[in-house]
Protein backbone atom coordinates (compact mmCIF):
# COMPACT_ATOMS: atom_id res chain seq x y z
CA UNK A 1 0.00 0.00 0.00
CA UNK A 2 1.42 3.39 -0.98
CA UNK A 3 1.60 6.30 1.46
CA UNK A 4 -1.26 8.07 -0.32
CA UNK A 5 -3.45 4.94 -0.24
CA UNK A 6 -2.73 4.56 3.47
CA UNK A 7 -3.83 8.12 4.12
CA UNK A 8 -7.06 7.58 2.21
CA UNK A 9 -8.14 4.97 4.75
CA UNK A 10 -7.93 7.48 7.60
CA UNK A 11 -10.30 10.20 8.71
CA UNK A 12 -9.79 13.59 7.13
CA UNK A 13 -8.51 16.41 9.38
CA UNK A 14 -11.22 18.38 11.14
CA UNK A 15 -10.00 21.59 9.50
CA UNK A 16 -10.09 20.10 6.01
CA UNK A 17 -12.52 22.74 4.69
CA UNK A 18 -10.02 25.49 5.56
CA UNK A 19 -7.20 23.60 3.88
CA UNK A 20 -9.31 23.22 0.74
CA UNK A 21 -10.00 26.97 0.75
CA UNK A 22 -6.26 27.75 0.94
CA UNK A 23 -5.52 25.22 -1.80
CA UNK A 24 -8.21 26.73 -4.05
CA UNK A 25 -6.77 30.23 -3.62
CA UNK A 26 -3.29 29.05 -4.58
CA UNK A 27 -4.62 27.12 -7.59
CA UNK A 28 -6.66 30.10 -8.78
CA UNK A 29 -3.75 32.52 -8.30
CA UNK A 30 -1.30 30.24 -10.12
CA UNK A 31 -3.71 29.67 -12.99
CA UNK A 32 -4.54 33.38 -13.37
CA UNK A 33 -1.02 34.82 -13.19
CA UNK A 34 1.37 31.96 -13.88
CA UNK A 35 3.30 33.10 -10.80
CA UNK A 36 4.89 30.20 -8.93
CA UNK A 37 3.73 31.35 -5.51
CA UNK A 38 2.12 33.99 -3.31
CA UNK A 39 3.20 35.79 -0.19
CA UNK A 40 1.54 35.27 3.16
CA UNK A 41 -0.12 38.66 2.87
CA UNK A 42 -1.51 37.92 -0.62
CA UNK A 43 -2.85 34.58 0.52
CA UNK A 44 -4.46 36.12 3.59
CA UNK A 45 -6.20 38.82 1.57
CA UNK A 46 -7.58 36.27 -0.89
CA UNK A 47 -8.69 33.56 1.55
CA UNK A 48 -10.00 35.45 4.56
CA UNK A 49 -13.38 36.25 2.99
CA UNK A 50 -13.96 32.57 2.27
CA UNK A 51 -12.93 31.53 5.75
CA UNK A 52 -15.33 34.05 7.31
CA UNK A 53 -18.10 32.05 5.68
CA UNK A 54 -16.68 28.63 6.54
CA UNK A 55 -15.30 29.08 10.08
CA UNK A 56 -16.54 32.36 11.62
CA UNK A 57 -16.44 31.01 15.17
CA UNK A 58 -12.84 29.80 14.89
CA UNK A 59 -11.73 33.15 13.48
CA UNK A 60 -13.45 34.94 16.35
CA UNK A 61 -11.73 32.76 18.96
CA UNK A 62 -8.24 32.62 17.45
CA UNK A 63 -8.04 35.80 15.41
CA UNK A 64 -8.05 36.15 11.62
CA UNK A 65 -4.33 36.27 10.98
CA UNK A 66 -3.38 33.73 13.61
CA UNK A 67 -5.93 31.26 12.25
CA UNK A 68 -4.74 31.63 8.64
CA UNK A 69 -1.10 31.26 9.69
CA UNK A 70 -2.00 28.12 11.62
CA UNK A 71 -3.78 26.56 8.62
CA UNK A 72 -0.96 27.51 6.25
CA UNK A 73 1.41 25.70 8.58
CA UNK A 74 -0.92 22.65 8.55
CA UNK A 75 -0.89 22.64 4.73
CA UNK A 76 2.91 22.80 4.73
CA UNK A 77 3.08 19.93 7.23
CA UNK A 78 0.70 17.90 5.04
CA UNK A 79 2.89 18.44 1.98
CA UNK A 80 0.22 20.38 0.08
CA UNK A 81 2.22 23.59 -0.17
CA UNK A 82 5.86 24.47 0.38
CA UNK A 83 7.29 27.66 1.85
CA UNK A 84 10.44 29.20 0.39
CA UNK A 85 12.30 32.51 0.65
CA UNK A 86 12.63 34.96 -2.27
CA UNK A 87 14.47 38.24 -1.72
CA UNK A 88 13.55 38.25 1.93
CA UNK A 89 9.89 37.39 1.31
CA UNK A 90 8.30 34.06 2.16
CA UNK A 91 6.56 32.51 -0.86
CA UNK A 92 3.93 29.77 -0.64
CA UNK A 93 3.88 27.39 -3.61
CA UNK A 94 1.87 24.31 -4.53
CA UNK A 95 3.77 21.05 -4.36
CA UNK A 96 1.57 19.23 -6.88
CA UNK A 97 0.10 17.07 -4.14
CA UNK A 98 -3.62 17.85 -3.72
CA UNK A 99 -5.52 17.65 -0.45
CA UNK A 100 -8.12 14.93 0.00
CA UNK A 101 -11.89 15.19 0.14
CA UNK A 102 -14.57 12.67 1.05
CA UNK A 103 -17.20 12.14 -1.64
CA UNK A 104 -20.86 11.44 -0.72
CA UNK A 105 -20.33 7.69 -1.18
CA UNK A 106 -17.72 7.76 1.59
CA UNK A 107 -14.72 7.35 -0.70
CA UNK A 108 -11.79 9.68 -0.08
CA UNK A 109 -10.32 11.05 -3.31
CA UNK A 110 -7.91 13.72 -4.49
CA UNK A 111 -9.58 17.11 -4.38
CA UNK A 112 -10.25 18.70 -7.81
CA UNK A 113 -9.38 22.42 -7.56
CA UNK A 114 -12.48 24.58 -7.20
CA UNK A 115 -14.88 21.72 -6.43
CA UNK A 116 -16.35 23.25 -3.26
CA UNK A 117 -16.90 26.66 -4.86
CA UNK A 118 -18.44 25.08 -7.98
CA UNK A 119 -20.87 23.10 -5.82
CA UNK A 120 -21.93 26.24 -3.98
CA UNK A 121 -22.46 28.15 -7.23
CA UNK A 122 -24.62 25.33 -8.62
CA UNK A 123 -26.63 25.26 -5.39
CA UNK A 124 -27.33 28.96 -5.88
CA UNK A 125 -28.28 28.37 -9.54
CA UNK A 126 -30.75 25.65 -8.55
CA UNK A 127 -32.16 27.84 -5.77
CA UNK A 128 -32.79 30.68 -8.25
CA UNK A 129 -34.46 28.30 -10.70
CA UNK A 130 -36.67 26.77 -8.00
CA UNK A 131 -37.69 30.18 -6.70
CA UNK A 132 -39.07 31.26 -10.08
CA UNK A 133 -40.58 27.84 -10.80
CA UNK A 134 -38.42 27.35 -13.89
CA UNK A 135 -40.01 24.76 -16.20
CA UNK A 136 -37.68 23.62 -18.97
CA UNK A 137 -40.63 22.13 -20.87
CA UNK A 138 -41.76 25.63 -21.78
CA UNK A 139 -38.48 26.14 -23.62
CA UNK A 140 -38.21 22.75 -25.33
CA UNK A 141 -40.82 22.29 -28.07
CA UNK A 142 -42.58 18.94 -28.47
CA UNK A 143 -44.37 17.54 -31.49
CA UNK A 144 -47.28 17.05 -29.09
CA UNK A 145 -47.72 20.84 -29.19
CA UNK A 146 -49.18 20.43 -32.70
CA UNK A 147 -51.33 17.26 -32.62
CA UNK A 148 -52.42 17.86 -36.22
CA UNK A 149 -48.85 18.22 -37.46
CA UNK A 150 -47.19 15.66 -39.70
CA UNK A 151 -44.66 14.49 -37.08
CA UNK A 152 -47.28 13.80 -34.40
CA UNK A 153 -49.54 12.07 -36.92
CA UNK A 154 -46.61 9.82 -37.92
CA UNK A 155 -46.07 8.97 -34.25
CA UNK A 156 -49.77 8.14 -33.89
CA UNK A 157 -49.64 5.86 -36.91
CA UNK A 158 -46.56 4.07 -35.58
CA UNK A 159 -48.03 3.54 -32.13
CA UNK A 160 -51.34 2.44 -33.61
CA UNK A 161 -49.41 -0.21 -35.55
CA UNK A 162 -46.84 -1.30 -32.98
CA UNK A 163 -48.29 -0.22 -29.65
CA UNK A 164 -46.25 1.56 -26.97
CA UNK A 165 -42.66 0.37 -27.36
CA UNK A 166 -41.20 -0.33 -23.94
CA UNK A 167 -37.69 0.44 -25.12
CA UNK A 168 -38.72 4.11 -25.27
CA UNK A 169 -40.11 4.73 -21.77
CA UNK A 170 -41.47 8.06 -20.58
CA UNK A 171 -39.23 9.92 -18.12
CA UNK A 172 -41.57 11.00 -15.33
CA UNK A 173 -40.42 12.47 -12.03
CA UNK A 174 -41.95 11.96 -8.59
CA UNK A 175 -43.99 15.16 -8.98
CA UNK A 176 -45.50 13.71 -12.20
CA UNK A 177 -43.56 16.13 -14.40
CA UNK A 178 -42.72 14.50 -17.75
CA UNK A 179 -39.43 15.77 -19.14
CA UNK A 180 -38.98 13.29 -21.99
CA UNK A 181 -41.88 11.53 -23.70
CA UNK A 182 -44.64 14.14 -23.79
CA UNK A 183 -45.55 13.25 -27.36
CA UNK A 184 -45.60 9.51 -26.64
CA UNK A 185 -47.70 10.15 -23.56
CA UNK A 186 -50.27 12.20 -25.49
CA UNK A 187 -50.39 9.69 -28.34
CA UNK A 188 -50.89 6.84 -25.86
CA UNK A 189 -53.80 8.71 -24.28
CA UNK A 190 -55.45 9.21 -27.69
CA UNK A 191 -54.98 5.53 -28.58
CA UNK A 192 -55.85 4.24 -25.07
CA UNK A 193 -52.50 2.46 -24.74
CA UNK A 194 -50.75 1.56 -21.51
CA UNK A 195 -47.72 3.77 -20.92
CA UNK A 196 -44.31 2.44 -19.93
CA UNK A 197 -42.47 4.83 -17.62
CA UNK A 198 -38.80 4.66 -16.79
CA UNK A 199 -38.37 2.38 -13.77
CA UNK A 200 -35.51 2.17 -11.34
CA UNK A 201 -33.96 -1.24 -10.86
CA UNK A 202 -33.53 -0.86 -7.11
CA UNK A 203 -34.13 1.45 -4.16
CA UNK A 204 -30.52 2.57 -4.56
CA UNK A 205 -31.16 3.61 -8.17
CA UNK A 206 -34.35 5.41 -7.14
CA UNK A 207 -32.57 7.31 -4.37
CA UNK A 208 -29.76 8.18 -6.76
CA UNK A 209 -32.23 9.60 -9.28
CA UNK A 210 -33.99 11.57 -6.54
CA UNK A 211 -30.69 13.06 -5.36
CA UNK A 212 -29.81 14.18 -8.89
CA UNK A 213 -33.27 15.67 -9.50
CA UNK A 214 -32.51 19.40 -9.58
CA UNK A 215 -33.74 22.10 -11.98
CA UNK A 216 -30.37 22.06 -13.73
CA UNK A 217 -30.45 18.29 -14.06
CA UNK A 218 -33.91 18.50 -15.65
CA UNK A 219 -32.51 21.01 -18.14
CA UNK A 220 -29.74 18.57 -19.04
CA UNK A 221 -32.17 15.64 -19.38
CA UNK A 222 -34.54 17.66 -21.57
CA UNK A 223 -31.80 18.94 -23.86
CA UNK A 224 -29.76 15.74 -24.09
CA UNK A 225 -32.75 13.44 -24.68
CA UNK A 226 -33.96 15.71 -27.49
CA UNK A 227 -30.57 16.69 -28.90
CA UNK A 228 -31.14 14.69 -32.09
CA UNK A 229 -34.13 16.79 -33.14
CA UNK A 230 -33.53 20.17 -31.52
CA UNK A 231 -31.89 22.84 -33.68
CA UNK A 232 -28.89 24.58 -32.19
CA UNK A 233 -30.74 27.87 -31.81
CA UNK A 234 -33.44 26.21 -29.68
CA UNK A 235 -30.82 24.65 -27.39
CA UNK A 236 -29.06 28.00 -27.08
CA UNK A 237 -32.38 29.64 -26.24
CA UNK A 238 -32.87 27.16 -23.38
CA UNK A 239 -29.44 27.97 -22.01
CA UNK A 240 -30.08 31.69 -22.31
CA UNK A 241 -33.31 31.40 -20.33
CA UNK A 242 -31.43 29.55 -17.60
CA UNK A 243 -28.74 32.24 -17.61
CA UNK A 244 -31.39 34.97 -17.31
CA UNK A 245 -32.52 33.38 -14.04
CA UNK A 246 -29.13 32.41 -12.58
CA UNK A 247 -27.54 35.70 -13.63
CA UNK A 248 -24.42 34.08 -15.00
CA UNK A 249 -23.54 32.65 -18.42
CA UNK A 250 -24.44 29.09 -19.34
CA UNK A 251 -20.74 28.46 -20.12
CA UNK A 252 -19.96 29.23 -16.47
CA UNK A 253 -22.71 26.92 -15.27
CA UNK A 254 -21.66 24.19 -17.72
CA UNK A 255 -18.07 24.40 -16.47
CA UNK A 256 -19.25 23.89 -12.89
CA UNK A 257 -21.45 20.99 -13.96
CA UNK A 258 -18.45 19.34 -15.61
CA UNK A 259 -16.24 19.89 -12.56
CA UNK A 260 -18.84 18.44 -10.18
CA UNK A 261 -19.92 15.56 -12.42
CA UNK A 262 -18.34 12.78 -10.35
CA UNK A 263 -19.46 14.38 -7.09
CA UNK A 264 -23.07 14.66 -8.26
CA UNK A 265 -23.10 11.03 -9.41
CA UNK A 266 -21.58 9.82 -6.14
CA UNK A 267 -24.41 8.36 -4.08
CA UNK A 268 -24.27 8.29 -0.27
CA UNK A 269 -23.90 4.74 0.97
CA UNK A 270 -26.72 3.33 3.02
CA UNK A 271 -25.88 2.96 6.69
CA UNK A 272 -25.32 -0.69 7.43
CA UNK A 273 -24.86 -1.64 11.10
CA UNK A 274 -22.87 -4.77 11.84
CA UNK A 275 -23.79 -6.77 14.92
CA UNK A 276 -21.50 -9.01 16.93
CA UNK A 277 -23.40 -12.23 17.55
CA UNK A 278 -23.11 -15.60 19.15
CA UNK A 279 -25.03 -18.69 18.06
CA UNK A 280 -27.50 -20.57 20.23
CA UNK A 281 -29.16 -23.93 19.73
CA UNK A 282 -32.95 -24.18 19.51
CA UNK A 283 -33.13 -27.60 21.14
CA UNK A 284 -30.67 -29.57 23.20
CA UNK A 285 -28.45 -31.49 20.84
CA UNK A 286 -29.22 -29.22 17.87
CA UNK A 287 -26.47 -27.37 16.06
CA UNK A 288 -26.16 -23.79 17.32
CA UNK A 289 -27.59 -21.66 14.49
CA UNK A 290 -29.69 -18.88 16.04
CA UNK A 291 -27.77 -15.59 15.88
CA UNK A 292 -28.15 -13.47 19.02
CA UNK A 293 -26.50 -10.20 20.06
CA UNK A 294 -25.25 -9.44 23.56
CA UNK A 295 -28.12 -6.97 24.10
CA UNK A 296 -30.85 -9.46 23.23
CA UNK A 297 -31.50 -9.00 19.53
CA UNK A 298 -32.31 -12.10 17.51
CA UNK A 299 -31.74 -12.67 13.81
CA UNK A 300 -35.24 -13.69 12.77
CA UNK A 301 -34.50 -15.95 9.84
CA UNK A 302 -32.22 -18.15 11.95
CA UNK A 303 -34.88 -18.33 14.70
CA UNK A 304 -37.87 -18.96 12.41
CA UNK A 305 -36.11 -21.69 10.45
CA UNK A 306 -34.81 -23.35 13.63
CA UNK A 307 -38.40 -23.37 14.89
CA UNK A 308 -39.59 -25.21 11.79
CA UNK A 309 -41.30 -22.36 9.92
CA UNK A 310 -40.62 -21.02 6.44
CA UNK A 311 -38.65 -17.80 6.19
CA UNK A 312 -41.56 -15.88 4.62
CA UNK A 313 -43.51 -16.26 7.88
CA UNK A 314 -41.44 -13.36 9.22
CA UNK A 315 -43.83 -11.05 7.35
CA UNK A 316 -46.66 -12.04 9.71
CA UNK A 317 -44.85 -10.25 12.53
CA UNK A 318 -44.32 -6.94 10.71
CA UNK A 319 -47.34 -5.25 12.28
CA UNK A 320 -46.47 -6.43 15.78
CA UNK A 321 -42.67 -6.28 16.14
CA UNK A 322 -40.18 -3.49 15.29
CA UNK A 323 -37.56 -4.82 12.90
CA UNK A 324 -33.96 -3.69 12.44
CA UNK A 325 -31.78 -4.57 9.46
CA UNK A 326 -28.10 -5.29 9.99
CA UNK A 327 -25.30 -7.64 9.05
CA UNK A 328 -23.24 -10.03 11.11
CA UNK A 329 -20.18 -12.15 10.51
CA UNK A 330 -22.54 -14.97 9.48
CA UNK A 331 -24.84 -13.06 7.14
CA UNK A 332 -23.81 -12.32 3.57
CA UNK A 333 -25.59 -10.48 0.77
CA UNK A 334 -28.67 -8.55 1.84
CA UNK A 335 -28.93 -7.31 5.40
CA UNK A 336 -30.64 -9.64 7.85
CA UNK A 337 -33.71 -8.79 9.96
CA UNK A 338 -33.18 -8.54 13.72
CA UNK A 339 -35.68 -7.90 16.52
CA UNK A 340 -35.41 -7.58 20.28
CA UNK A 341 -36.32 -10.72 22.19
CA UNK A 342 -38.71 -8.87 24.53
CA UNK A 343 -40.54 -7.38 21.50
CA UNK A 344 -40.79 -10.81 19.93
CA UNK A 345 -42.23 -12.36 23.09
CA UNK A 346 -45.06 -9.81 23.32
CA UNK A 347 -45.44 -9.40 19.55
CA UNK A 348 -45.90 -13.12 18.88
CA UNK A 349 -48.50 -13.36 21.64
CA UNK A 350 -50.44 -10.41 20.20
CA UNK A 351 -50.20 -11.78 16.67
CA UNK A 352 -51.53 -15.17 17.78
CA UNK A 353 -54.41 -13.59 19.67
CA UNK A 354 -55.44 -11.41 16.73
CA UNK A 355 -55.22 -14.25 14.20
CA UNK A 356 -57.36 -16.51 16.38
CA UNK A 357 -59.94 -13.75 16.81
CA UNK A 358 -60.03 -13.35 13.03
CA UNK A 359 -60.30 -17.14 12.61
CA UNK A 360 -57.00 -17.26 10.74
CA UNK A 361 -54.55 -20.14 10.91
CA UNK A 362 -51.98 -19.98 13.72
CA UNK A 363 -48.99 -22.28 13.30
CA UNK A 364 -48.25 -24.13 16.57
CA UNK A 365 -44.54 -23.50 15.99
CA UNK A 366 -45.07 -19.84 16.92
CA UNK A 367 -45.89 -20.71 20.52
CA UNK A 368 -42.86 -23.01 20.69
CA UNK A 369 -40.67 -20.17 19.40
CA UNK A 370 -42.16 -17.78 21.96
CA UNK A 371 -41.52 -20.25 24.78
CA UNK A 372 -37.89 -20.63 23.62
CA UNK A 373 -37.50 -16.85 23.77
CA UNK A 374 -39.00 -16.75 27.27
CA UNK A 375 -36.69 -19.51 28.53
CA UNK A 376 -33.62 -18.01 26.91
CA UNK A 377 -34.02 -14.31 27.66
CA UNK A 378 -36.41 -13.70 30.53
CA UNK A 379 -34.20 -15.33 33.20
CA UNK A 380 -31.44 -12.90 32.19
CA UNK A 381 -33.86 -9.99 32.68
CA UNK A 382 -34.89 -11.22 36.09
Amino acid sequence: MTMLEAEKTEDLPRDNASRLAIYDVLCERTSATGAPGVTDDELFDRVIGRLRVLVPRELHLVGDRAYVDEKVHACVEAGIIVASCDNGRRLLTLTGRPPLVRYPDGEVRNYPPGLELARERLDRDNAHLRRVGFDVRKSVPSIADDPNGAQFQELLASMREHGFMKQFPVVKYEDDVVIDGRARLRAAAILHLDVECLKHGSDKDRKAAHRRDTPLNRVLVAVHSNAGRLPRDVMDAVYERVADVTRRTWDETAADLALTHEWRRSIPGEYSPRFDVKKLAYREGDEAKIQVTSDGKVMLRSLIEAGGLSNYKINILRDHVPFERARSAHSAGRKAVFARAEDLITGIATMQQERRAAKLKVDPEWEQIRQWLVRTFEPARG
